[in-house]
């Protein structure tokens, strides 16, 4: 079984460097597949009400002192800042409290509730060197971070939300058997009994109406409330955490969040901290161990290569790939002068979904095979087929 890193050299995804550590170097194949990943999720995101936004990644660390992130999280934290100020700023390690801000610039009612916002934060944190490993644990990743601003009454629905996407997402990907787990109280905790207990209820619920099976882990939740762990498996037998949703009755009390009731009096809403994939580059990552990159077509950087069998054939090809280009379709192209055998084994090796080999017949009939890697069938479409062929084999999950 090969590592997700021995499987981006395979595919040409992406690297590391030694002035970089804990870092990804993406190449054009990688950021096209994060850019999907991350389009994917966007997509399901906007269809379920959440509005996205994007805050700084530098930010001062008196921010940092009101979430209380200095007192529980400063080893984890990068500082940085001016010549005179070297340390008044931090590299954000997550955007909950820049989340909460924005909703703070108005004053809300209950009808505005439940607020939905979600980021693809660029986040980073201090892991030591000794755990850096490649996409699966970095110091600079992307969160698909949302956070859910609701009324007490609206907090089992939004849970019930949160796993009906989960159960699309993952099962997108061809994960269906999800690792659930509601982490509950921990011994020293913020917030009353009555919110944990209704909270923990909610979540249990939740899950019961879902038909998740969810295992209980006593006393492992944050200090700032109880949650539901959504983990996946990779090809060595290692568990890895990736989606979650999370109660919060910290952040609203530290930063007085609140909202206006139908009596006209203020009340703290609920803050749910949740994420689908966790990380892109650690949901790259087990993916890619799990499917020895054999990844779905749908999400495949290059899903089309076009071999030509005699150099005279090369101006069709161009035209080939001009075609699927204007259908947004990456394509790899290979009009070299070696074998067509070569030509398969390189297509082969980069595990491209469908391969089109193009001479003298296929030129003269305006026809073109394409084989299709996964079964090895062989299907001959008429060159004015072949656009929507490819667009209707290839569709991207949500269009």
């Amino acid at each position: 079984m090969k590592t997700h890193r021995e499987i981006a050299e395979q595919l040409d995804l992406f690297h590391s460097e030694p002035q970089a550590p804990g870092m990804i170097f993406w190449h054009p194949n990688g950021w096209a597949l994060f850019r999907d990943i991350q389009e994917h999720m966007r997509r399901v995101y906007r269809r379920n009400g959440f509005e996205e936004v994007n805050t700084p990644v530098f930010m001062k660390k008196e921010l940092w002192q009101t979430s209380g992130h200095m007192d529980m999280f400063v080893d984890n934290m990068f500082f940085g800042g001016g010549k005179e100020n070297i340390d008044e700023y931090v590299l954000k390690p997550m955007s909950c409290p820049a989340h909460i801000l924005l909703f703070k610039r108005g004053v809300h009612s209950h009808r505005d509730l439940p607020l939905r916002l979600f980021e693809f934060g660029l986040v980073h944190r201090n892991e030591s060197s000794g755990s850096l490993n490649g996409c699966l644990r970095a110091r600079q990743f992307t969160q698909d971070d949302a956070h859910v601003f609701c009324c007490w009454s609206q907090a089992e629905e939004e849970i019930r939300g949160f796993l009906q996407r989960a159960k699309q997402v993952y099962g997108d990907y061809g994960y269906h058997n999800l690792d659930v787990k509601i982490s509950t109280k921990p011994e020293k905790a913020l917030g009353s009994d009555e919110q944990w207990c209704r909270a923990q209820k909610l979540l249990d619920s939740a899950c019961q109406i879902e038909g998740f099976d969810a295992e209980y882990q006593a006393g492992e939740g944050a200090f700032y409330g109880p949650k539901i762990e959504l983990s996946l498996t990779d090809s060595m037998g290692r568990r890895w955490q990736c989606g979650t949703i999370q109660f919060d009755f910290n952040l609203p009390e530290r930063f007085d969040v609140q909202y206006t009731n139908e009596q006209g009096e203020f009340e703290r809403p609920v803050i749910m901290h949740q994420a689908m994939y966790g990380s892109i580059e650690r949901w790259l990552g087990i993916l890619l161990e799990v499917s020895q990159g054999n990844l779905p077509d749908w999400l495949h950087p290059v899903p089309v290569a076009i071999a030509s069998v005699n150099e005279s054939n090369s101006q069709f090809v161009r035209q080939l790939a001009a075609l699927c280009l204007a259908r947004d379709m990456r394509v790899l192209v290979d009009i070299s002068q070696h074998s067509v055998a070569r030509k398969m084994k390189r297509f082969h090796k980069q595990k491209v979904p469908y391969i089109l080999t193009v001479g003298d017949k296929e030129e003269a009939e305006k026809r073109v095979s394409v084989k299709c890697r996964k079964d090895g069938v062989m299907t001959h479409i008429p060159l004015s087929e072949l656009g929507d062929y490819l667009a209707d084999t290839l569709k991207r999950k949500e269009d």
